[in-house]
């Protein structure tokens, strides 16, 4: 996957003194702390987000979709503050045929605000330059707080649907 930027977002992460690079699989641990914390912070809030998130997702399959290169880290000072998966593995959506990126393991860390703005604008830039239709992510129904935040960067809800204990909601962003 080539991951090559436009000048605007180099420029907006040269400007927060952010890098992004694709992460290693001896960053696990660390990636899975920024998680821990994460979920600490989400119990500590009343929010109902994650609470067996990482029963669910194994750092086995953290070291799989980092060795195929489809997890991203963005690092400020040298230490991690946000990650991705962008991948083409197309999991809740059953669709091979779409020309699509699928945004998962989205994560923050806690006190860094406004991450989430920069990862979008990265996927989009990635996205556009390997030549792809569509965002897409899928998130948790019943958190409204998450689904208002994808709604205002324009992933417009398609569907919602339940596998197993996931209630979820299929959100797709339209490239341009």
């Amino acid at each position: 996957m080539n991951y090559t930027l436009s000048k605007e977002c180099k420029k907006m992460l040269q400007m927060q003194n952010i890098n992004l690079r694709k992460a290693n699989c001896n960053e696990i641990d660390k990636i899975l702390t920024v998680f821990l914390k994460r979920m600490q912070w989400f119990r500590e809030n009343e929010i109902k987000q994650w609470s067996r998130y990482l029963e669910h997702h194994s750092k086995s399959e953290f070291e799989e979709v980092i060795s195929k290169g489809n997890y991203f880290i963005l690092e400020k000072n040298n230490k991690i503050i946000a990650g991705f998966e962008l991948s083409t593995d197309s999991r809740y959506w059953n669709d091979n045929k779409t020309k699509a990126y699928y945004i998962y393991k989205l994560i923050t860390s806690v006190g860094n605000k406004k991450l989430g703005n920069i990862i979008f604008e990265i996927c989009k830039d990635i996205a556009k330059v390997n030549n792809k239709d569509f965002l897409r992510l899928d998130c948790l129904s019943t958190n409204q707080k998450l689904n208002e935040i994808y709604e205002r960067h324009n992933f417009k809800l398609i569907t919602t649907g339940c596998r197993g204990y996931y209630n979820y909601s299929l959100r797709e962003f339209k490239i341009d």
